[in-house]
């Protein structure tokens, strides 16, 4: 196993309390890290320090051995644009992924009629299943997942977690955040909880 990302005493305030102090990790392929902790916890501070996307207000040190496919917990989807045009467009430096693909995502999460559908006419719950439909075109091996299953389905959730034990077999590694009990079968899972934010 290769080691992809390697947290070292990562440490963040907000405001002038303390979120977290001193965590230290490393996730090599085939792993899996959830971090779980209570609403205003830090975990998205963390998430996004370690996606790179926060340079200021933290401590510790990173070291990134793989590229990054991160996906928050908003949908970051243009409204104005249809679902086809919104998954083909290029937000994270990998290629744009063919018609045929996006239309094996989007029926993966039962979105194959939407493909022209203009983002804004659909429903928070299918908004989040496009923007989930990113983790079945995405290249990279290591995946960031900001609460992945909020608002979806049973059989989405169920979908999701497939698409992610067969990401960490193939060789992949995945940090998320979720308040859903992760169930991965055959793939190493490590478990960081952070501190209540009061």
């Amino acid at each position: 196993m290769s080691i992809l990302l390697n947290a070292k005493g990562l440490s963040a305030e907000r405001g002038h309390r303390e979120l977290f102090k001193n965590i230290s990790f490393s996730i090599s392929t085939g792993e899996a890290l959830h971090v779980v902790g209570a609403n205003g916890s830090g975990k998205t501070t963390l998430m996004r320090i370690l996606a790179g996307l926060m340079q200021y207000g933290f401590q510790g040190r990173i070291d990134r051995n793989s590229p990054i496919f991160y996906l928050g917990h908003q949908s970051a989807l243009k409204g104005h644009l249809t679902v086809l045009e919104n998954l083909r467009l290029d937000l994270s430096g990998w290629s744009e992924p063919s018609y045929d693909l996006v239309l094996d995502a989007l029926t993966q999460l039962e979105l194959a009629g939407f493909t022209d559908t203009f983002v804004n006419n659909l429903s928070v719950g299918q908004q989040r299943k496009v923007s989930l439909a990113r983790i079945f075109l995405t290249e990279h091996t290591l995946w960031l997942l900001d609460e992945p299953f909020t608002s979806l389905d049973k059989a989405a959730v169920s979908k999701i977690e497939g698409c992610i034990e067969d990401h960490l077999l193939r060789g992949g590694a995945i940090v998320l955040t979720s308040h859903h009990d992760i169930k991965l079968s055959s793939t190493k899972l490590k478990i960081i909880e952070l501190g209540s934010f009061e």
